[in-house]
């Protein structure tokens, strides 16, 4: 097996685009190969979902949807746009019409036809606010026409901007020009699913026994809280270079459960490391942790609809009183970077805002905060005492630990609540916490794919905060062409989000976690942080 060339990509206004690129894993000449082709990776926990549709991003369902279904677009180790399910597409010369051209003879895992109809069902399931779905947020996001009116439940789902022109064609109507719309296309929302299937089976079309799935795998076995097994799928329109002949996805929550199995030889890529095992670790073996800094930042989030958290002076005061450098280095330290605002700083081009606070020293920054917690009825007669909910997880647990250390001098009292997930995300969804610890993630490298969700209304805006002015500035910044006057936009929206609080942004994530030697393939820069099956192998020892 050759190495293969990837065509770069660009992207304009007005372009046509089509590739004879070869993909999966990229095997050098004069590898050898081990004999035994199965993955073991830990998950992180659970999944709630593996419907593409439904599941969000960074979730554990996220993770083996992966392997299982691909989108029109995909990305190669560098993060980089390539086709997946689509051989080319078109954008019209205003922005507004795209044109994507299938590759010939698509199939669903079970040995049907895949076509352009099967698209159009699944983006018209995922808009359609009856679901209960919260990602059909991204249709809207990609200014795809009619979204926004779906999603207020003013129109119907088969009213989206979306349509097969034939079976192996498909056409996208925008209400706008969108610079990252390609981006979304590898968002999981915008996947296939097949209708027949679907309509079906309904909500059941996902067990073993049922589903069909496009991807280079397809599931075998699901055992509830143990593990989900795939295996290759000889459908797959590019099965032929694919390594990998199945993978096992442990949802162990536990690092150091983990790590132990890792270290029993079990589990061949973990989905973590145990914070105070990193620094043994990458002593006695560097080669054996893989980084990837993400398009993410490590938050806690405030339920700003009940006191305490609805005044932010209180909340202010809690984040002025974090030592951030003290947190990256000491507590997590594995190569994070301190976050005072929630967009990371891998967005090219971008510049955050800067907090003042963050240049001045701890013993000024908590007597501010003390004056900030007086000014809002608190004190030592009156101390402030709240509960931090986080999902089990050793690292969650020291991270919170550390910060009620940090509000100690200020004479808060901190109660912590461990979650299983399932439970965990549930108290979120339904507002029932105090303060959380969270995520603010992005699927395409612009500011928007983060400050979004804090806008009035949206799915993913946990927080409650709302904002007229910030909706106003996201509002400019999506109509705006020019990237220097759009970005100016967002660093004004930013501003605003980071002076009303309803987030302590932490540090930017950069998801460390220990791989065996042997397998290779694994991805050199991809910001959202996700792993292939197709693009590993194992080597011999």
């Amino acid at each position: 097996m050759t190495p293969k060339k990837i065509l770069p990509l660009a992207i304009a206004s007005a372009f046509a685009f089509t590739s004879t690129a070869i993909l999966a894993a990229n095997v050098p000449d004069g590898t050898v190969l081990a004999q035994e082709q199965h993955l073991v990776r830990g998950n992180g926990a659970e999944p709630s979902t593996i419907d593409p549709s439904f599941v969000n991003s960074g979730m554990p369902g996220d993770i083996i949807a992966n392997d299982m279904f691909e989108g029109l677009i995909i990305e190669d180790l560098n993060g980089r746009m390539i086709p997946g399910q689509a051989k080319s597409w078109e954008v019209s010369k205003d922005g507004l019409t795209v044109t994507f051209r299938l590759k010939e003879d698509l199939k669903w895992s079970n040995g049907s036809p895949l076509t352009a109809h099967d698209f159009v069902f699944a983006w018209q399931r995922a808009v359609d606010p009856s679901t209960g779905n919260n990602t059909g947020h991204y249709f809207k996001t990609a200014n795809l026409a009619n979204a926004a009116g779906i999603l207020a439940g003013d129109l119907k789902p088969s009213e989206l901007g979306v349509k097969a022109i034939t079976d192996t064609a498909l056409e996208v109507t925008l209400t706008k020009p969108t610079p990252y719309f390609l981006s979304l296309m590898s968002v999981k929302t915008f996947f296939p699913i097949p209708k027949t299937v679907v309509k079906k089976f309904g909500d059941q079309w996902t067990k073993p026994e049922h589903i069909a799935t496009n991807g280079a795998y397809t599931l075998v076995k699901w055992v509830p809280n143990e593990y989900v097994e795939v295996k290759r799928n000889p459908a797959y329109w590019d099965n032929k270079h694919t390594v990998i002949e199945g993978v096992t996805y442990l949802g162990l929550s536990s690092q150091n459960a983990e790590l132990i199995r890792y270290q029993s030889g079990e589990i061949d890529m973990t989905n973590r490391i145990q914070l105070e095992q990193y620094q043994r670790l990458i002593k006695e073996d560097p080669s054996q942790i893989q980084g990837l800094p993400l398009l993410g930042s490590y938050i806690y989030s405030f339920n700003t609809q009940k006191p305490p958290f609805d005044n932010v002076k209180v909340r202010q005061a809690l984040t002025i009183a974090i030592d951030r450098n003290i947190l990256v280095e000491k507590i997590t330290g594995q190569g994070e970077v301190a976050a005072y605002t929630p967009v990371p700083s891998i967005i090219p081009s971008y510049s955050a805002p800067q907090m003042a606070y963050a240049d001045k020293n701890m013993e000024e920054r908590l007597a501010n905060a003390k004056q900030l917690l007086e000014e809002a009825g608190f004190n030592q007669s009156n101390p402030l005492e709240f509960t931090v909910t986080y999902n089990t997880s050793e690292n969650h647990k020291k991270i919170a630990l550390a910060l009620a250390s940090m509000w100690k001098p200020l004479g808060v009292k901190v109660n912590l609540q461990n979650m299983e997930w399932k439970a965990y995300v549930s108290a979120k969804s339904l507002g029932d916490y105090q303060v959380a610890r969270s995520w603010s993630f992005g699927d395409y490298a612009e500011p928007s794919s983060v400050l979004a969700s804090y806008t009035c209304n949206h799915t993913e805006n946990e927080s409650g905060f709302c904002d007229a002015k910030f909706d106003e500035l996201m509002k400019r910044a999506s109509v705006t062409a020019d990237k220097a006057k759009r970005y100016q936009l967002f660093n004004e929206a930013e501003t605003i989000l980071a002076e009303a609080t309803p987030i302590i942004p932490l540090y930017y994530y950069k998801h460390t976690r220990l791989v065996r030697n042997t397998l290779k393939g694994f991805p050199v820069n991809n910001p959202k942080g996700n792993i292939y099956a197709k693009d590993m192998y194992f080597i011999q020892p």
